[in-house]
C-alpha cells in the first residue's frame, strides 16, 4: 500500500512537470504578445545588454540620443522587421544621434529569435512617454 502511494505521488509530480514543460514550450513559441513582450523585456534587461546604454525603462543613459521611451526613430521605420535589422547591424557613430556606437546585436550574443523579441519590446518602450 505504501509503494502505491509513493508511485501515485510521483505520477502527480510527473504530470505537474509535464504540464509545466508544456506551458513553457507554449510560452517559448510566443503564443501571446504579452508573453513575447515579457521575454523581450527579460532579454533587454539581461542577456541583450540593452539596458546598459538605453536604461531599464528606455530613458537613455549615455546621452539623450540613447533614449528609446517616447523618442522617435530617425534611421528606421517603427516595425519589428526594421528594428531587428537595426539591432543586428548596429549603429556606427556617423549615424548615431548621440555619436555613440551600438555594436551589432548590442555587443551581446542574442540569437535571431531573441533579437526579434527584443525588437518587439523596444517598440513597446518607444510608445512610453518619459519626463525630461
Amino acid at each position: 500500500m505504501r509503494a502505491l502511494r509513493i508511485l501515485g505521488g510521483s505520477a502527480v509530480v510527473t504530470l505537474a512537470l509535464a504540464t509545466s514543460v508544456g506551458v513553457l514550450k507554449a510560452q517559448a513559441a510566443g503564443d501571446s504578445s504579452a508573453v513575447r513582450l515579457a521575454r523581450g523585456k527579460q532579454l533587454y534587461e539581461g542577456k541583450g545588454l540593452c539596458f546598459s546604454c538605453h536604461g531599464k525603462e528606455g530613458e537613455g543613459v549615455l546621452a539623450p540620443g540613447t533614449r528609446l521611451a517616447g523618442h522617435p526613430f530617425t534611421d528606421t521605420k517603427e516595425t519589428v522587421a526594421d528594428v531587428v535589422a537595426l539591432i543586428k547591424a548596429g549603429v556606427d557613430s556617423a549615424h548615431s544621434a548621440s555619436h555613440q556606437i551600438m555594436p551589432p546585436r548590442g555587443g551581446s550574443r542574442l540569437t535571431d529569435a531573441e533579437v526579434e523579441l527584443v525588437a518587439a519590446y523596444v517598440l513597446e518602450l518607444r510608445k512610453r512617454a518619459t519626463t525630461p
